[in-house]
């Protein structure tokens, strides 16, 4: 990935901020490609994947579209693909008929699983990291991400 080139703030704090934000920024693309050759070994586009992992039991489309950022017809033909395949089903509201639920089947939740296994099992640049380091990285992406003490 090409480096930034907005000029780094004169405060040094505020300058390591800024190292740090395109250090994150960089491993985001990093993982990124990885979820994408993990989709791609699977036979899945990246998207595909990514509304297989965020299927529960019986989820509404729009909380899978909410989830991807998207209205819920930017989603329809992926999810047409998906239950062509047999990965998925979908189903109506029995109060909304408006209201399309997903639910995964039990082939798409094999395939869901193998592809959070790939995903996990060997992230990039992780395996060089100790176990206290993957913790104190935890902790601190944690906080981050407001799941933590402020």
């Amino acid at each position: 990935m090409a480096k930034c080139r907005i000029p780094k703030p004169s405060d040094p704090s505020a300058a390591a901020r800024a190292e740090v934000v395109e250090l994150l920024f960089e491993y985001v693309d990093v993982l990124r490609m990885h979820f994408e050759a993990v989709a791609e070994r699977h036979g899945l586009t990246s998207v595909q994947a990514k509304v297989l992992m965020f299927l529960d039991e019986s989820t509404p489309m729009s909380r899978i579209a909410e989830g991807l950022s998207c209205d819920p017809s930017n989603i329809t033909g992926v999810v047409d693909r998906l239950e062509e395949r047999g990965l998925l089903a979908r189903e109506e509201s029995p109060t909304d008929r408006r209201i399309k639920f997903l639910r995964v089947t039990p082939a798409g939740r094999k395939l869901r699983d193998a592809c959070a296994l790939s995903l996990f099992t060997d992230v990039p640049g992780m395996k060089g990291l100790s176990p206290a380091q993957v913790a104190d990285l935890h902790r601190v992406l944690a906080r981050l991400c407001g799941h933590g003490k402020a």
